[in-house]
């Protein structure tokens, strides 16, 4: 599995602090980045950078009448920009066309039992993700990173000399680090997966 990028770049970071950052604050910042761009994706489902995947899924039955075809996926990344091949039990087809998240292969003779019971795998290579990051996710990735930034310890208020400082956390009083708000939650929801396609295997 190739390793993605953060959804957001150290420079945004920089410019979104005004200021410019030494080499050891790079690599923080890279680190917080990384971490909250993994935590975004966990939650999405999804890997949102521009990507090539490969992934064989288990075949499943479609109505006949609507879907005319023998068998079908749904490929669980998204958006998808180009589908490169399909393969049916080892076998590249041209027999297929796309429908939205769908892969539907034309004809394909279903097995007797008790071969039946090992449904037909669909090994399909395709493109998919964001070229750039949408903008409300890398806000969000760039804001949990500076969460830690200008309070790593968490506190909420202090009072140092008579001068009272109060940090922005959630109304909650949670620590969030790079975890996501409940805000943040529903603005990435319209992103997020609800539902996947049995996949037997990751390259």
């Amino acid at each position: 599995m190739a390793v993605l990028p953060s959804l957001a770049t150290v420079a945004d970071l920089a410019n979104m602090l005004g200021r410019t950052l030494s080499p050891v604050q790079e690599l923080q910042a890279q680190s917080l980045l990384d971490q909250a761009s993994s935590i975004v994706r966990a939650y999405v489902r999804q890997d949102i950078s521009r990507t090539t995947t490969t992934d064989t899924f288990t075949m499943r039955r479609a109505d006949p009448v609507l879907h005319r075809c023998g068998g079908m996926v749904t490929l669980p990344q998204r958006p998808i920009v180009d589908i490169a091949s399909v393969e049916v039990n080892g076998v590249a087809t041209a027999d297929w066309w796309q429908d939205g998240n769908d892969v539907l292969v034309r004809s394909h003779a279903w097995s007797q039992p008790p071969a039946a019971h090992r449904p037909p795998r669909v090994r399909v290579t395709y493109t998919h993700g964001w070229d750039p990051v949408p903008g409300d996710i890398a806000a969000i990735v760039l804001q949990s990173a500076n969460r830690v930034i200008v309070n790593p310890s968490g506190i909420r208020s202090e009072t140092v000399g008579g001068v009272s400082t109060t940090y922005l956390i959630p109304a909650t009083g949670e620590n969030l680090g790079v975890l996501l708000s409940r805000t943040e939650m529903r603005v990435l929801d319209r992103y997020r997966r609800t539902a996947a396609s049995v996949r037997v295997r990751h390259r």
